[in-house]
């Protein structure tokens, strides 16, 4: 299970440039969804520090019961540089870019 989930973006300059974190507390006892912690933002380059430091980083969404749910896994861009969402078979995605944003 991913130890950080995002579940915002802030777009600034050519991109995303912060992301809302949170840490993941649990998975709520009997639900597929997830208890996290206080969000935080960061840069994207501090979160690829996480990842590049082993750290499990996801995206979540928020179903239509109100819990927070896995849309899929966050890895490195192949420079190192940057962060994308990732399928369930590795294959980079739009999801980081899907997040609702603030800002």
């Amino acid at each position: 299970m991913a130890q950080h989930a995002i579940s915002a973006v802030h777009y600034g300059g050519d991109g995303i440039d912060l992301v809302a974190v949170h840490s993941v507390v649990e998975k709520e006892f009997g639900s597929t969804g997830l208890a996290l912690g206080a969000a935080r933002r960061i840069s994207v380059r501090d979160c690829a520090d996480l990842i590049a430091a082993g750290e499990e980083v996801c995206l979540v969404r928020r179903t239509e019961s109100h819990e927070w749910e896995v849309s899929c896994d966050v890895e490195l861009l192949p420079s190192g540089n940057g962060i994308t969402g990732v399928d369930i078979v590795g294959r980079p995605n739009d999801a980081l870019q899907q997040l609702p944003s603030w800002g």
